[in-house]
């Protein structure tokens, strides 16, 4: 007694099913059923389901369920796919479906009619017009659906026009008692309250899934139906040809491949980095060539090379990620930066020749610039054949609460103080996936609520909507929608209804060129370089050079051409003056560069490795420091290891590492002991990772004569770093960008302080940066009506300071930093623009007559000085509310004399965090620096460094957080100096105890012990004493 679902939803159908495709799979394999077939409305899980199906045995059958206008009505309809171009015409067909309309749910008959080709249909209706339409469309691949055997109309219609009959209930949930949870899926889906949907159709009632036995008696007086569906299943011989590459064909000289090509590329780099390629540079080309040629992957080579040479000479600043940089090839391609011989990197890290999976060339890109790239992908390649990665957006905690707390009827302030109560979701996704009930406390607290909280604990990482993926770009040899669907996000651009495993899936090319602030900020200093006004001594040569210098395809060479032995630079970087810098700004990674000493883009690789939660809470970075000062000896659990942990001191730091102890110490080959790291990394404990285990322990002592409980230590030792590890080719590129950014501030302090606080990127709040500004020596001023861009700009005032090869680093003469016009509250974009086109201005009423801006904008910007020199804050509030002014009907008066004095420098600073979030002045604890300085607190960098130890810190809330426990609150809060940055965690008591001194945002004078969070890696305190100044 078996049968085929012809009409099965999962959660893909977005907010319409319940179960995933694994579930359905195994559903339908408990049931002993042979075929199913998945028609949600999207496409999004059909290579999951795919999948799901053949590991469970059972055959999967690919559908699209959809209304079609015919006429003036609309029928509902279900296509299978019958082979490959049935899926090509089904990724068609919901491709132009969601072009317009992501939400739509018909299609206009020409839409179906040009997509038929390959499809089976079976009309979900009793529209007689549809049913001869079709007939004709689908010639003997059409039949009429049943929902129940007493569907007369369905039969009779079925039996007058000679279509066969088949049983295709839709089926949205598994469970009968799972109605329930659908009727609030439905009312999330519609936006309404459940209650409303009592009597609509909207809510799939009684659409479990049917067993067998189920099926057949709900057919049982039409068998022909039931048989149907057997018949279906058997006609639909769809095979996706899942991990067959599919990459699109480069331009090629006549004559030659891409293989060919590639070669001949890779010597020329490797020729132009390292003379004459023989010896290991000459060896690890051929080894990696042949391995790249043997996959196919030369084309991908080649389009990495050619996007970022077009980003190279549009002046785009770039940095590769993740393992990419441990191939020597595209090292000679100039897709990436590090050298991996010099670094000893491996490219079994990258690419290994015993997995199947295509490698990942992942690209950092300028955040601002990214879009002219994608753009060239684009017309490049065009726009039928490429799209931007599709990212499901799934229920979270909150989100799950909030949707469903508005389905039963909840206000949004009650949705809020319930979601005070939920955990704090963090850290990597093994940890997240611990069994923790996040909803349990809730209900224990407001059993009321249990049957909502119920359901939004169901709802958790189902999918929510379709959203674009922040640097995924696809590309296709031919047409992309006969291979992925795709849908549009409001842009011109498509997006595949699919994610990025199912992508790479199917075979296509994903290239991921992801925004990242930091290298806005270097290409924004870049570029002022090149614009930057000459004042020396050089006079008309040098600007000749300058005019070169603008030039987009040489910008980045003055990035590019940044000494790595810059003395300014080292200076910088050992005295750990790196807020703004990419990637070792933070408090704790600054206590970091101090501990190692750094001054060398060596250096800041260790610091960036050294920096994470596996060295920083296993005691490993500690014992690095100890042995990198010499301060303790070298140890090694065998003399083996000790050339393979030479560089450094003992200690397991990269990932490469792993790598080099199970090839060189255990006799593994670098392709095996690359699955061995990824089997680590994954944290599995299953049968493989102990076959690896015992493996590992017998090759070691085999090859090295390492004794079995030695090999078990180094094992553990290897399994404990494994999660946590840093990819050393990862940590490599990034230190290139840190360098860069650290020459940047040293040479070029208010450009560069311009261009991070223009971006908004970075580690802190933003008067910490202007603080950072001032502390360099930057006149920082607050917007100017006369002065002022949009965002922060550098203005320079006084003529011939040294050039910066001749000054010393953070030197700042005659320059200014202007904070930007969109900082003050509340200035439109239409008063900004006024003010650009309108300005200079020489008063008051010169500027209220030309820019008319509305009474609460002009206000403000007095207040924050943004009229300076045009009279004191005092008077000209003074003429702004004595004037007869109104927006408009602007009455010229006579300018009012300052009879007071300016406001003091307390009320500026109030007046400017009021209104911009931050003063050019001072920051407030600047204000109080001698009663702080009798507190003898310690700055945040330096506290950062005392792990374990008690400290006392003073400075301002910057943020504030409040979590629940089993039994109480626990609050964090985000404590911000001159310096920086550091995390308290205050819990219920301590909170209790000073309740009074949070009346304010600080500035706090707090004790407490320094600890490491054991996930994010960042140390913070828990506070004992906490005391308002």
């Amino acid at each position: 007694m078996v049968y085929a679902p012809l009409n099965a939803h999962s959660y893909y159908s977005y907010l319409e099913g319940l179960p995933s495709p694994q579930e359905w799979a195994n559903a339908a394999r408990a049931h002993g059923l042979p075929a199913l077939a998945l028609t949600d409305r999207w496409l999004t899980g059909a290579v999951e389901f795919y999948k799901a199906c053949r590991e469970a045995g059972v055959k999967p059958l690919l559908g699209l369920e959809t209304e079609v206008l015919i006429e003036d009505s609309a029928a509902n309809v279900i296509v299978l796919a019958l082979n490959q171009t049935g899926w090509a015409s089904l990724c068609a067909l919901a491709s132009q479906l969601h072009a317009t309309d992501p939400l739509a749910r018909a299609a206009p008959w020409a839409m179906l009619e040009s997509k038929a080709e390959g499809l089976l249909c079976i009309l979900d209706s009793d529209d007689e017009t549809a049913l001869t339409r079709l007939q004709t469309l689908f010639p003997q691949r059409l039949y009429l659906g049943l929902r129940a055997a007493d569907e007369a109309e369905r039969i009779r219609l079925a039996r007058a026009h000679s279509t066969p009959l088949a049983a295709a209930p839709p089926m949205f949930y598994l469970e009968p008692e799972a109605e329930d949870l659908q009727t609030t899926l439905t009312a999330i889906r519609l936006n309404v309250q459940r209650e409303t949907l009592a009597a609509s159709d909207a809510v799939r009632r009684a659409a479990h899934f049917l067993t067998p036995e189920d099926f057949y008696a709900r057919f049982a007086a039409v068998p022909e139906a039931i048989t149907a569906t057997l018949e279906i299943a058997e006609r639909c011989q769809l095979e996706l040809p899942l991990g067959q590459p599919y990459y699109p064909q480069v331009e090629l000289p006549a004559g030659q491949t891409a293989q060919s090509v590639l070669r001949e590329k890779a010597y020329v780099g490797a020729e132009r980095l390292y003379g004459a390629v023989a010896g290991e540079v000459g060896a690890r080309l051929e080894k990696e060539l042949a391995v790249i040629g043997e996959r196919g992957y030369a084309p991908l080579f080649l389009i990495m090379q050619e996007i970022l040479e077009y980003a190279r000479q549009s002046g785009v600043p770039t940095a590769s990620r993740g393992s990419a940089s441990s191939s020597l090839v595209a090292h000679c391609l100039g897709i990436t930066t590090p050298d991996p011989l010099y670094h000893n990197l491996y490219f079994e890290r990258f690419l290994n020749p015993a997995r199947a999976t295509p490698p990942d060339i992942d690209t950092d890109v300028c955040s601002r610039r990214r879009e002219r790239v994608i753009r060239y992908v684009f017309d490049k390649f065009g726009h039928k054949r490429v799209a931007m990665v599709g990212t499901i957006n799934r229920f979270r905690e909150r989100s799950a609460l909030r949707e469903t707390g508005k389905a039963f009827g909840l206000a949004s302030g009650e949705i809020t103080k319930l979601a005070e109560w939920l955990p704090e979701r963090w850290g990597p996704p093994h940890l997240q996936a611990r069994e923790i009930d996040a909803f349990a406390e809730l209900t224990r607290r407001f059993p009321q609520h249990a049957r909502m909280f119920a359901h939004a604990a169901s709802l958790l990482e189902h999918p929510d909507h379709l959203s674009v993926h922040p640097g995924g770009v696809v590309i296709a040899p031919g047409p992309l929608t006969a291979r992925v669907p795709t849908f549009q996000a409001g842009k011109e651009l498509p997006v595949t209804q699919m994610d990025l495993d199912a992508v790479e899936a199917l075979g296509l090319i994903k290239i991921d060129l992801l925004g990242i602030r930091g290298l806005t900020v270097i290409g924004d200093v870049a570029e002022a370089i090149s614009e930057r006004p000459e004042r020396s001594r050089h006079g008309e040569a040098e600007a000749a050079q300058s005019k070169e210098r603008a030039h987009p395809s040489t910008t980045l060479r003055i990035l590019e051409t940044i000494p790595e032995d810059d003395a300014a630079t080292q200076t910088l970087i050992r005295a750990a003056r790196t807020i703004g810098c990419f990637q070792i700004e933070s408090p704790g990674m600054r206590a970091t560069l101090k501990e190692i000493n750094a001054q060398s883009i060596e250096d800041v690789l260790v610091a960036l490795a050294l920096y994470r939660p596996g060295p920083m809470t296993g005691g490993l970075k500690e014992a690095f420091v100890r042995r990198h000062l010499k301060q303790e000896p070298v140890r090694h659990l065998h003399p083996a290891l000790a050339p393979l942990l030479q560089d450094t001191y003992g200690v397991i730091l990269y990932q490469e590492q792993v790598l080099r102890i199970a090839s060189q110490l255990a006799g593994m080959t670098l392709a095996e002991a690359d699955l061995l790291r990824r089997a680590m990394s994954h944290f599995d404990p299953g049968k493989q990772m102990q076959t690896l285990k015992e493996r590992f322990i017998a090759g070691a002592e085999q090859k090295s004569g390492v004794p079995p409980a030695i090999g078990a230590r180094v094992w553990e030792l290897m399994a404990a770093f494994a999660g946590y590890g840093f990819p050393k080719a990862h940590a490599a590129s990034y230190a290139v960008v840190a360098w860069r950014s650290a020459w940047c501030k040293a040479h070029y302090p208010a450009e560069f302080m311009a261009a991070v606080l223009a971006n908004w990127g970075g580690f802190y709040r933003q008067r910490v940066y202007l603080t950072e500004a001032r502390r360099l020596g930057l006149t920082v001023r607050a917007p100017h009506i006369n002065h002022s861009q949009h965002e922060f700009c550098v203005v320079y005032e006084r003529p011939s300071p040294k050039p910066p090869e001749q000054s010393s680093a953070g030197s700042a003469q005659g320059v200014s930093l202007y904070m930007g016009l969109d900082q003050v509250r509340e200035l439109t974009q239409r008063t900004m623009e006024r003010i650009l086109q309108e300005r200079p201005f020489t008063s008051l009423s010169d500027f209220l007559a030309r820019v008319d801006p509305r009474p609460t904008e002009a206000e403000n910007l007095v207040r924050v000085g943004a009229l300076e020199g045009l009279g004191n804050i005092p008077a000209l509030i003074r003429q702004l509310h004595g004037g007869r002014w109104e927006r408009g009907q602007m009455a010229l008066f006579a300018e009012l004399e300052a009879a007071e004095d300016d406001w003091t420098i307390e009320q500026k600073v109030a007046a400017q965090e009021e209104l911009l979030e931050a003063s050019v002045i001072a920051h407030p604890l600047e204000l109080m620096a001698e009663k702080i300085a009798q507190t003898g607190a310690l700055n945040t960098v330096t506290a950062a460094g005392r792990i374990g130890q008690r400290v006392r810190v003073a400075g301002m809330r910057q943020s504030w957080r409040r979590f629940s426990t089993r039994d109480d609150y626990v609050y964090f809060m985000a404590l911000e100096d001159l310096d920086g940055m550091l995390e308290v965690m205050i819990t219920g008591e301590i909170y209790r105890q000073h309740k009074a001194a949070f009346a304010t945002a600080g500035p706090y004078v707090i004790e407490g012990q320094v600890e490491l969070d054991a996930v994010s890696g960042e140390p913070s305190i828990r506070a004992e004493k906490i005391e308002a100044v």
